[in-house]
């Protein structure tokens, strides 16, 4: 059972935020999707929000593209990094800050992103893109070459990590974009999880070293919601001009 907390009127459709009732965690839904599941100690209960945080554990300068409700801005600025969250919807930073306990230190703007990397020249030790609906990346995000121009000017040394969702029994559309983006030279890995109810999918691209060495770390302290998922995840990975193998995604951001 769930309580409504907020209404509003957003760009890409209704938000609602909702709590629990049960344990307080809040969720924040667009169109009745659920795009932030954050429990009541701040904590991401979604799988894909603690791997991508785990791919991005040695940056100290984060990009975010896509903000929700700013759990993963949030955790990522406790543990002391600079954050930088764009975000299209004017709506979205305000429910972040007054529902969800955005972190004081996350710089969060309205803009667009695309313009915000050609305009600012800024270099960050990790991107992390999280603008999907149920068919994968909403357009511009969801072309080969505007990733891997994002990725050589805004982030030449660091990862790029992106969230993928596909409909239930779809193609993985995280392989084909893993492929294309191999074929220009990057350096790419696809986790899927084989078991958990999370459809999502997480890819890590570099234009140099290695994109497979997820580490699961303190797996026992981590929400029971994301230690399934965490635990069955597996790389696929796409070498330079090598296709990642193939597979199929499932779920909701």
């Amino acid at each position: 059972m769930t309580r409504e907390l907020a209404r509003r009127d957003g760009l890409f459709g209704p938000i609602r935020v909702l709590e629990r009732k049960s344990d307080g965690a809040r969720l924040y839904c667009i169109n009745g999707s659920v795009q932030t599941l954050m429990l009541r100690d701040g904590v991401s209960a979604f799988g894909y929000v603690h791997a991508a945080k785990l791919l991005a554990r040695d940056a100290r300068a984060v990009l975010m593209i896509g903000g929700g409700g700013g759990s993963l801005a949030s955790m990522l600025a406790r543990r002391g990094a600079c954050v930088t969250v764009l975000d299209v919807d004017p709506v979205a930073e305000e429910i972040a800050r007054a529902y969800f306990d955005l972190h004081h230190g996350v710089n969060w703007l309205t803009s667009d992103p695309l313009a915000y990397i050609d305009n600012h020249h800024s270099v960050f030790d990790a991107i992390i893109i999280d603008a999907c609906d149920s068919e994968g990346l909403v357009s511009p995000f969801n072309k080969p070459s505007v990733i891997a121009n994002m990725l050589t000017r805004a982030c030449p040394s660091g990862s790029l990590i992106v969230n993928v969702v596909a409909e239930d029994g779809a193609p993985s559309w995280g392989g084909w974009m893993a492929a294309k983006l191999a074929s220009l030279g990057f350096s790419v890995c696809l986790y899927r999880a084989e078991e958990g109810w999370e459809g999502n999918e997480v890819l890590h691209v570099r234009a140099e070293g290695p994109t497979d060495q997820l580490a699961i770390t303190d797996i026992d302290h981590r929400p029971p919601e994301a230690r399934t998922y965490l635990m069955s995840l597996r790389p696929h990975v796409s070498g330079r001009g090598r296709p990642a193998s193939k597979g199929h995604g499932n779920g909701k951001a």
